[in-house]
């Protein structure tokens, strides 16, 4: 009886054996079919998956028009046909003394360009990279990258936006480079104006890219921008995740020095539980009138001021202090004194020069 028993177990035992062996087989084979990266075996698993009414959208697609980026590889695509502006917020509002204004209930949402570059799918409040059947980020399928506008024919710096990562970022002991070079839409000598990126080089490396530097206020770049833009650096740097980031500035009609920047961040990996932002920064100074045509700022006290003599050059039409080298320079043909305030010379189109600074 005994042996009858161990001979059944043992029979048992020698079934399950390759039965567990061919379960295990079944389950890799599964495995590598939903997650095989293969083109054969790609198509097979998208047909049966369109026969079961689920849609995988195909990557290889979203994947040309970006340039064929490489994932967790940084790409810096160009358009070179027309901007692509956030998607419509309605009117912006007006500055009351504060740094920035939330938009949206500060809920960050992005045009669908954005995720699809970045190799992302957005199902609610919830991102997944596309093709992912678990419905999760995996970061080895997401592809950084940066994305700058050709300027309008206007020549004002559009929409900025991309996937920020350690991929975009400056080298450990890479220098900043020059950007003075760079005059963007509005500059004016001696307005105390700064060039302003819309992703700053500590999250793109760039420097003196037209497509990324607008004419900015002190105001706007150190006290709006820059800790939000310090906000991104750090995490990117403490997690080593990734930031969908979109930097647009907003201009009124053809007015060549935009009214501000609209700032959207979103940690990716984290779903956005780490960072997250949705805000319109001002570009104004305090206690100053700016002429977004022109890019001439007056202060309070300057436009105070009586009217006093300047000396004009009617062919540059830049105005000087009397004292000035250039104004001693100038040809008698051009040269005209006359008296006035700073702001009538500057609202008849007449530029301060940018040595004496008057």
């Amino acid at each position: 009886m005994h042996n009858s028993e161990s001979k059944k177990n043992k029979a048992e035992k020698s079934r399950r054996g390759p039965a567990l062996a061919l379960l295990l087989v079944l389950l890799i084979a599964a495995a590598f079919f939903l997650m095989s990266d293969i083109s054969f075996v790609k198509s097979a698993r998208d047909s049966l998956m369109g026969r079961l009414g689920y849609v995988s959208e195909d990557t290889s697609t979203a994947e040309s028009e970006t340039e064929e980026p490489v994932a967790s590889e940084s790409v810096k695509p160009k358009n070179e046909e027309e901007a692509t502006p956030s998607e419509a917020v309605g009117e912006y509002p007006e500055y009351t003394g504060e740094y920035y204004a939330e938009i949206n209930g500060n809920v960050p949402d992005f045009p669908e360009k954005v995720y699809k570059m970045a190799g992302l799918e957005k199902s609610g409040d919830k991102l997944t990279t596309q093709g992912n059947l678990f419905g999760t980020v995996d970061s080895n399928k997401l592809t950084a990258y940066e994305f700058y506008n050709d300027l309008d024919k206007l020549g004002r710096t559009q929409v900025a936006f991309g996937c920020l990562g350690r991929e975009t970022m400056p080298e450990e002991n890479e220098d900043r480079g020059d950007i003075s070079s760079v005059h963007p839409s509005g500059w004016a000598k001696a307005q105390s104006w700064e060039r302003c990126h819309l992703i700053a080089w500590s999250l793109s490396a760039e420097n003196a890219n037209p497509g990324n530097l607008i004419t900015g206020t002190h105001y706007l770049n150190y006290d709006s921008m820059r800790p939000l833009e310090e906000e991104t650096m750090h995490y990117i740097y403490n997690t080593g995740n990734h930031v969908l980031y979109l930097s647009e500035p907003i201009y009124k009609g053809d007015e060549l020095v935009a009214r501000g920047v609209h700032m959207v961040a979103r940690s990716v990996e984290d779903n956005g539980a780490g960072l997250s932002f949705n805000v319109y920064c001002f570009n104004v100074t305090p206690g100053a009138e700016i002429d977004y045509n022109t890019g001439i700022v007056t202060t309070g006290e300057q436009a105070a001021q009586d009217a006093r003599l300047y000396v004009i050059n009617k062919r540059s039409k830049v105005f000087h202090y009397p004292s000035c080298d250039g104004a001693k320079e100038m040809s008698e043909h051009n040269r005209e004194e006359v008296t006035a305030t700073r702001k009538e010379l500057t609202s008849q189109g007449y530029t301060p020069c940018g040595s004496c600074e008057p």
